[in-house]
């Protein structure tokens, strides 16, 4: 079945916190101290940049793209199902295009110290360790 990007709707919130939920619970029984990452979804789609990855009517993917002073990529899952298809990349150049688009010419994350695998997927798309302060890890990628 095709997966198709699409800006999220209101209707979305309740699909999209769940596929987070669920891309972060492996990371949550490691019992790494994450801030509560599906918390406020339904704020996030209607003051930020945020879409969804759907498989028919199954969400199984998303990002948040936060632009204020800084273009700021505040959350990106992609459900366990849907792993190495390609979707996190896809999501990713979503929103980096719309950043770009409005006129940022750098993109900035955090991730956790321990979730090597997901540093390891943002320095093979071209991210840059930019710094780190405590359990925080920051990665930029210009634009």
């Amino acid at each position: 079945m095709t997966i198709t990007v699409r800006p999220a709707t209101a209707d979305d919130a309740h699909g999209l916190t769940a596929c987070i939920d669920a891309a972060y619970a492996p990371y949550v029984a490691k019992g790494l101290d994450l801030p509560p990452v599906s918390e406020g979804i339904a704020g996030d789609i209607r003051d930020h940049h945020v879409w969804v990855a759907t498989r028919g009517d199954r969400i199984v993917g998303g990002i948040v793209l936060v632009l204020d002073d800084t273009a700021h990529l505040a959350n990106l899952a992609v459900h366990p199902d849907a792993g190495g298809q390609g979707l996190g990349q896809a999501l990713i150049a979503t929103a980096t295009s719309a950043a770009r688009a409005a006129g940022y010419d750098r993109l900035h994350l955090a991730t956790h110290i321990e979730m090597t695998g997901t540093q390891g997927f943002y320095l093979r798309l071209g991210w840059v360790e930019a710094g780190r302060d405590g359990n925080k890890v920051y990665f930029e990628m210009q634009l």
